[in-house]
This record gives C-alpha cells, sequence and structure tokens, in this order.
C-alpha cells in the first residue's frame, strides 16, 4: 500500500500542482501540512457543480 503523494493529492483535487507548496509568506510548507490542507479542503468540480446549482435558482433559471 502506497500514499498519494501530495502532487497526486492537488490533482484530484482540481488544483493546479505545487498550489500548497508555499504559503502566505512564500515559505514551503511542510508535507504533513500539505496534506492537512488538502484534507480540509473541497475539491474544484464539486465546488463549481454546487455554486452554479446555487446561482441558477438564485436568478430562476431551474429545469424542470
Amino acid at each position: 500500500m502506497r500514499f498519494l503523494t501530495e502532487r497526486e493529492s492537488e490533482r484530484l483535487m482540481g488544483l493546479p500542482e505545487g498550489w500548497t507548496a508555499y504559503g502566505a509568506d512564500g515559505g514551503e510548507i511542510r508535507p504533513s501540512a500539505r496534506y492537512k490542507a488538502l484534507g480540509n479542503s473541497i475539491a474544484l468540480p464539486c465546488a463549481d457543480y454546487i455554486m452554479a446549482g446555487i446561482y441558477e435558482a438564485l436568478a430562476g433559471k431551474e429545469e424542470t
């Protein structure tokens, strides 16, 4: 059994490679912190789908 790399985890979440590699201060982030950040996030395709549904509901463009 093997664990996913940080890069593979980012790809699965729909993020560009290296997205979690550096913090706001420009310093490199430890792998354990990157895994934690990715584990506490939502996949971008899922978020896009949910937000599109909310937009349609608020704009009155619901399909019947």
